[in-house]
């Protein structure tokens, strides 16, 4: 798969997610702004008129959070694509605020939002699909390493609490000698969506080192110097913390630290969220020599806790826009697209909220 340049809606850093635009794969957001996802072939894409897919949504545990899901339809370049999503607030008790679809284009490198369509009524029976987030929390305070394994201890060096999980590889020798030591953490990550770590590291060395290397790593990143929170999205079974470091030493015994400082660890699952099914589908038509997608936007009647996904649920027309596709489209190939994304103010300390999309269908 290629994995081509794509623009932005919301200004939002580009992630690019694998099996996009082809069925029964899942996808979380994973920023406060939109992400897009696609797929193709070199420079030769198969022309996108609409896309079908199942979300679940969700809420914060405190205020509001926005989702956003649709597609990006008839793309070109940067420059030149058409696009129209749903977009849903939710609050902590699991209430639709708001909703509105949203259609729009690029046109030779103008943003145009040609129409923001209220919906808040027209899915308000979707309200009761929302749940919370499932998060598991580590924060050590018991004095125990809570299922940590390998080279692990609790320390009395805390940020949000009075303890941390340590992980310590330090080393030191004697004249005209050397170390090299490498320490492992590790625990298992169940079925956990997202990973957040509130954690710090320390490397210093002493006198009379010749030469050294150290480094501290969560997962295969460098933790920051001060305390600060660390997101995963992408982990295998489980959650690793290494640090290593090795030196030599000229004529004086020396030594160097290396070590990584855990305060918390959240787990954060969303494995009990129902699925509703939502549609957008764009009837390609030339009036008076102009070429238009007259865009749909179709929810499920109702939400499913294990749907049968390859077969399109009772829906209901929402929303629908005439929109005069860019002309630099007209004639040229195009790429298909996602929009998947949030807006929320505290992401952490809100339980994470989230939309996540699965099992979704192009349509040509």
């Amino acid at each position: 798969m290629v994995l081509a340049d794509w623009s932005k809606i919301s200004g939002a850093d580009l992630r690019l997610i694998k099996k996009a635009c082809h069925l029964n794969y899942g996808a979380i957001s994973t920023g406060s702004e939109s992400r897009y996802i696609h797929n193709g072939t070199s420079n030769i894409f198969q022309v996108s008129q609409g896309i079908s897919t199942w979300f679940a949504l969700v809420k914060p545990s405190s205020g509001t959070a926005k989702m956003k899901i649709g597609g990006i339809f008839k793309y070109y370049n940067n420059n030149n694509y058409v696009y129209s999503y749903l977009e849903i607030e939710i609050d902590y008790d699991g209430n639709i605020v708001s909703a509105k679809v949203v259609y729009g284009k690029v046109d030779g490198g103008t943003v145009v939002t040609e129409l923001e369509d209220d919906v808040t009524d027209e899915i308000q029976h979707l309200s009761e699909m929302i749940v919370g987030a499932e998060v598991d929390v580590d924060d050590f305070e018991d004095g125990t390493t809570q299922g940590w394994e390998g080279d692990v201890s609790v320390v009395d060096k805390g940020y949000e609490g009075s303890k941390s999980l340590k992980v310590d590889a330090s080393g030191n020798a004697g004249p005209y000698s050397g170390w090299n030591v490498t320490k492992h953490g590790y625990k298992s990550v169940g079925d956990s969506a997202v990973i957040l770590v509130l954690a710090k590291r320390e490397s210093e060395c002493g006198e009379h080192v010749a030469s050294e290397s150290y480094y501290q790593k969560i997962e295969g990143v460098t933790p920051p110097s001060n305390w600060g929170w660390m997101t995963f999205y992408e982990f295998d079974d489980t959650l690793d913390i290494e640090c290593h470091s090795e030196g030599w030493c000229e004529g004086y015994p020396c030594g160097c630290n290396s070590r990584v400082f855990v305060d918390t660890v959240k787990f954060v699952s969303y494995a009990n969220a129902p699925w509703a099914f939502v549609k957008f589908y764009g009837h390609l038509k030339q009036i008076e020599g102009n070429w238009y997608l007259d865009i749909e936007v179709r929810v499920s009647n109702n939400y499913y806790t294990n749907p049968d996904t390859s077969v399109e649920p009772p829906t209901t027309k929402i929303s629908s826009y005439l929109m005069e596709i860019p002309s630099a489209i007209v004639g040229n190939n195009t790429k298909c697209g996602i929009i998947l994304g949030r807006e929320v103010s505290d992401w952490i300390n809100q339980n994470c909220p989230n939309v996540i999309i699965d099992y979704t269908k192009l349509f040509y």
